[in-house]
């Protein structure tokens, strides 16, 4: 067992994830970027890290920005502890204010589909909890794209839900 304690876990004492490329944001197809530098994530612990079957993060939300873009999970439940700041988390039932203190349960499936937004004049910082079972599909309903996750040690591509091959395609098959 690994004991946290959440007030002695400094910004400095985190460990910045170094895999997520974070700089000036590159979009395009050529982009091996996956996140916009509007957000930082700190990791505490995650099934690569400690063989956990849990994933726990902090994440800072700089003023005006997004954590990601409206999305919903296929396999993994999160929840969200905001620590610091307020936002706007934009749920399939509509938009909801969001501050300090408050605890949010994302169901893995549609009904979880969510956006959080920094709407204060501070960083919004806030814990992240979530279940870590592969394979996964990550939904974005508004861009019609879905992020397959899946083992055996990291493999995440991002494809246009539309785009479809036959089954058999490229298969030595009679």
């Amino acid at each position: 067992m690994e004991k946290i304690i959440i007030s002695n876990v400094s910004e400095i004492g985190r460990k910045w994830d170094s895999n997520l490329e974070w700089g000036v944001f590159q979009s395009g197809p050529n982009s091996k970027q996956k996140h916009p530098p509007e957000f930082l994530r700190s990791t505490v612990c995650t099934p690569f890290s400690t063989g956990s079957k849990l994933e726990v993060y902090f994440y800072t939300i700089l003023l005006g920005k997004s954590s990601c873009p409206y999305h919903y999970h296929t396999a993994n439940e999160e929840i969200f502890y905001i620590t610091s700041g307020h936002g706007i988390l934009r749920t399939p039932e509509g938009d909801k204010a969001v501050s300090e203190g408050d605890v949010i349960v994302m169901p893995a499936n549609e009904n979880g589909a969510h956006k959080l937004t920094n709407t204060s004049d501070v960083p919004l910082i806030y814990l992240e909890v979530k279940t870590a079972t592969t394979p996964e599909v990550c939904v974005q309903p508004d861009s019609e794209k879905a992020v397959i996750i899946a083992p055996p040690k990291f493999f995440a591509k991002t494809y246009k839900i539309d785009s479809d091959v036959n089954y058999l395609d490229g298969e030595d098959y009679p």
